[in-house]
C-alpha cells in the first residue's frame, strides 16, 4: 500500500495507533496522540514530538496530579518520503518506534532512547532502525571487508578525515565513496 495522499497516511497511522493500544502490549492512550505527515523531512522516516516535562526521567513515574495533560500528548509525524517508498510492513515498524517514545512520554512525560526503551523495544520487538530511503551524499566502507558501516548525506569529520577514525567490524581504517 502506498501513500501518495497525507490524509490517507493519517488515517491509516490514526487506525493503527487504537490498534496498536487494543491488540499489543504498547500503554498507548491514543485520545493523547495526534499525527502528521511531514513533506520536507529526508532522511528521517518518523518523529515523535512532545513538551517535556520538566525533571522528568525515563523509569521515573511522577505525580500526574496537578499536572498538565499538555505533557502527556504528543505528535507522530511520518514522512511522505518514507511512505512512499516503504511497504506497509516497514512503515508499521516506524510507526511502532515512534508509538514506544509515546508510551514512555504518556508514562513518564519524558523520552530517549536508553536502555529502557532499547529493553521495551526487544521485548515487543520494535526495530530500533528503518532502511534508508534517501540516497547518502557518502557512504562510509569498511577497508578491511568493504561492507557499508555508514551514511552521511553532508560534509562532516568523518567524511573529511575517514582514515582517523576505525570501523567496529574489522578495526579498520574507512573509505569513503561520494555518491553525489
Amino acid at each position: 500500500m502506498c501513500f501518495t495522499d497525507a490524509a490517507a497516511l493519517r488515517g491509516w497511522m490514526a487506525h493503527e495507533t487504537r490498534r496498536a493500544a487494543a491488540e499489543t502490549a504498547l500503554a498507548v492512550d491514543p485520545a493523547l496522540v495526534s499525527h502528521a505527515v511531514s513533506s520536507r523531512a529526508k532522511r528521517r522516516a518518523g518523529s515523535c514530538r512532545y513538551t517535556p516535562l520538566p525533571g522528568g526521567r525515563v523509569g521515573t513515574e511522577p505525580d500526574w496530579r496537578g499536572r498538565l495533560r499538555l505533557h502527556r500528548e504528543a505528535t507522530v509525524t511520518l514522512a511522505a518520503r518514507a511512505a512512499a517508498s516503504f511497504d506497509e510492513a516497514t512503515l508499521r515498524d516506524v510507526l511502532r518506534h515512534e508509538l514506544l517514545h509515546v508510551e514512555q512520554v504518556q508514562a513518564y512525560g519524558v523520552t530517549d532512547h536508553g536502555p529502557a526503551f532499547r529493553e521495551r523495544a526487544a521485548a515487543l520487538d520494535v526495530p530500533l532502525d528503518c532502511p534508508p530511503f534517501a540516497d547518502p551524499a557518502y557512504r562510509l566502507r569498511c577497508t578491511g571487508c568493504a561492507d557499508v558501516v555508514g551514511r552521511r548525506y553532508r560534509r562532516c569529520p568523518t567524511v573529511e578525515e575517514p582514515r582517523a577514525y576505525r570501523t567496529a567490524c574489522c578495526d579498520a581504517p574507512l573509505a569513503v565513496e561520494d555518491c553525489r
